[in-house]
């Protein structure tokens, strides 16, 4: 389970080069995931719950402790027993004995739940690192996002050229320039929406590695360098090594540890007893000494061993019942995967470039007054929603990707190159 540890460390860091995070620099992957290993608030709290374990463990593998016992007999009663001339007064030490290797069954019990521990943080440690990884795309999402508003802007402005040409030329209606103008007015405010959106995303990465304020002007990424697609049979392999199903392996290692320990109850704790009793009325000493051993244990034991038993066979039910849920949502995000790769593939060769050239046609035309006003709005429109789509199905098949590193327990390659 320790590889799993490691396993945030070794995500894309092998194209790392020395350099530092400055601010007001471009940032990467690498370096993002890095921060938030470093300095993450939750994980950095999850050391100190290692630590407690540990000290659990200890603690676990005691043996009950000595105790003093005073006793005093035979004192302030009635009659010839008036006063302390009678008194007996006894000081002896007691032990437990535990029978069964009780000490050593209950530290392996603390060390299962230690290593479930481990477990469980391992698979939160990629869980932060997932999350990161989204918040990063995001970000890179929101900085296209932006760049399309501005070319949208850019593009207004230049048809409203064009109209502004046609009806000086007394060849368009002046509503005709009113309508580009007002187009133009929304593209300022979606400008400015996109610019506050892309801040919000900026800070919400960098509170991953604990910081209040942006210390990086922009994450540098291709959002569109698309990796190729395993087949799902392949994914299907990998998905044993998903850390919530890794953690059902010491589930059940847990589960018999605590059956074992179940089963030493029905092993006698001896208790002994000895000290040392003084006689007040002639001042004589003796020795006393006293066993305790209890009898009937099996039977007492029986309902906690077969409690354990049946508790230990659930796991395997649980396990399977997880495997089923991970696989069918692993064949979905498989499917929605492969159709935002084939979107975006679709999108930049075939749709983009006929849009664009049709667009400078319409435009063209416009100008020479063979098309109409709606059909070079149209034109344009086109256009837009193109781009806007290349930009959210590539955004989609990075999320999707991240998802299925995270399912399948792969080291989170998102397909943004650092």
């Amino acid at each position: 389970m320790r590889r799993l540890m490691c396993l945030g460390l070794f995500v894309v860091i092998w194209p790392l080069q020395a350099e530092s995070m400055q601010v007001d620099s471009d940032i990467r992957l690498d370096h993002v995931l890095i921060r938030v290993l470093e300095n993450n608030p939750e994980l950095k709290g999850a050391s100190y719950k290692s630590q407690a374990a540990v000290a659990r463990i200890r603690a676990a593998q005691q043996s009950p402790a000595m105790s003093v016992n005073i006793a005093l007999e035979n004192f302030a009663g009635s009659g010839g027993l008036n006063g302390s001339q009678l008194l007996e007064s006894t000081l002896s030490l007691s032990k437990i004995f535990e029978l069964g290797n009780k000490s050593e069954r209950r530290g392996e019990v603390a060390s299962q739940k230690s290593f479930l521990l481990e477990s469980q943080q391992d698979a939160r440690r990629l869980d932060i690192l997932a999350t990161t990884a989204k918040h990063f795309i995001q970000v890179s999402t929101n900085q296209a996002s932006l760049l399309f508003s501005r070319d949208k802007l850019k593009l207004l402005q230049r048809s409203y050229k064009v109209v502004e040409k046609r009806v000086k030329a007394g060849r368009s209606p002046v509503a005709e320039r009113r309508r580009v103008a007002i187009a133009i007015a929304r593209a300022e405010i979606e400008l400015e929406h996109a610019e506050h959106t892309l801040k919000a995303s900026k800070l919400r990465l960098a509170t991953m590695w604990g910081s209040f304020k942006v210390n990086f002007s922009a994450v540098k990424g291709d959002l569109y360098a698309l990796q190729t697609i395993e087949p799902f049979a392949q994914l299907e392999q990998w998905l044993d090594r998903n850390p919530d199903l890794v953690q059902f392996a010491t589930e059940q290692r847990l589960a018999q540890a605590r059956i074992n320990l179940a089963q030493t109850k029905a092993s006698a704790n001896i208790e002994f007893t000895a000290g040392v009793r003084h006689f007040s009325e002639n001042s004589d000493n003796a020795l006393v000494m006293v066993a305790r051993i209890p009898f009937g244990l099996n039977s007492r034991a029986a309902p906690l061993i077969e409690e354990q038993q049946q508790l230990s066979q659930e796991v395997a039910y649980r396990f399977e019942k997880q495997k089923l849920n991970l696989y069918s949502s692993l064949y979905e995000i498989y499917q929605e995967l492969t159709h935002s790769y084939h979107a975006v593939e679709i999108f930049r060769t075939r749709i983009l470039p006929e849009a664009s050239k049709a667009l400078k046609e319409y435009e063209k035309g416009y100008a020479a007054g063979r098309y109409s006003f709606l059909q070079l709005l149209d034109a344009q429109q086109t256009l837009l929603n193109a781009r806007l789509e290349v930009v959210n199905n590539a955004a989609n098949y990075h999320r999707y990707r991240i998802e299925i590193d995270r399912l399948t327990g792969a080291r989170l390659q998102p397909g943004v190159k650092p």
